[in-house]
């Protein structure tokens, strides 16, 4: 009988070893999931992603597909504020069949709306994103 007990507690060491051996893999994929970093599998990098960024991949291919099948193109349009004493500068990719509309459509939505930025309008600079 003390052969069966013994059985039994080395079967739940077993099983507490093989869960809490489960919960490090787990927090590990997590956290490389979170800094983007890859894991390590049999040799090979894996790179992961959440359900979120898995979600948002699958909505950006949409929007790309349809911009392709209504002939868009994505524009980086360079954009300014003065802010504190000094200017501020970022860029704004804008879906636009050409350049010129790019830059049109990005004065309606930052220049016009009063909020102090300027649309940098030499869109013959604008780069493209292929």
């Amino acid at each position: 009988m003390s052969d069966s007990n013994m059985d039994l507690t080395n079967n739940m060491i077993f099983k507490l070893g093989v869960e809490a051996g489960r919960k490090q893999v787990m927090e590990h994929i997590q956290h490389q999931c979170s800094i983007g970093k890859p894991i390590e599998a049999n040799g090979e990098l894996y790179w992961l992603k959440d359900s979120k960024q898995h979600l948002l991949d699958v909505m950006d291919s949409i929007d790309d597909e349809w911009n392709q099948e209504q002939g868009l193109k994505k524009y980086i349009v360079p954009i300014r504020r003065n802010y504190n004493g000094g200017e501020v500068i970022r860029e704004v990719i804008i879906h636009a069949d050409k350049a010129e509309n790019a830059m049109l459509i990005t004065i309606g939505d930052f220049q016009h709306n009063g909020n102090g930025w300027s649309v940098d309008t030499d869109y013959m600079n604008y780069r493209e994103i292929k």
